[in-house]
């Protein structure tokens, strides 16, 4: 910030010292109209002219930036509050899965305890 600023008093200073130095009175035609101006008005109208131009150019960046990082920051929060609730719902299903495997052990225990009667039939 402070080299931007450095950079814009050096700017002005010799936009003012070209401006002394280029005071002459010249016609300035602008459209229909025809005026007399010294050559040092001229100067710094144009360059007064050409820093507004960036201030408005470079407000209008900052403010689409701001809108889009807005914009970015709820996207965030929107996809951290789904991923708790994706965490939270895969915790659950894990238990479920874990449950289900002691289920499994459970039964497959008991059915190797419990001896097989297989009955002939007639058919």
């Amino acid at each position: 910030m402070q080299k931007q600023f450095i950079f814009v008093i050096l700017i002005s200073i010799v936009v003012a010292i070209f401006a002394l130095t280029n005071a002459d009175v010249m016609t300035v035609r602008l459209f229909f109209w025809t005026y007399q101006l010294s050559g040092s008005l001229v100067i710094l109208i144009s360059v007064a002219l050409g820093a507004l131009l960036v201030l408005v150019f470079g407000l209008y960046k900052s403010v689409k930036t701001q809108f889009t990082l807005r914009n970015l920051n709820n996207e965030i929060k929107t996809l951290k509050s789904s991923q708790e609730a994706l965490n939270t719902s895969n915790a659950s299903y894990q238990q479920e899965i874990e449950r289900l495997k002691a289920e499994v052990n459970t039964l497959q225990n008991t059915a190797a305890q419990k001896p097989v009667v297989i009955e002939k039939t007639e058919l």
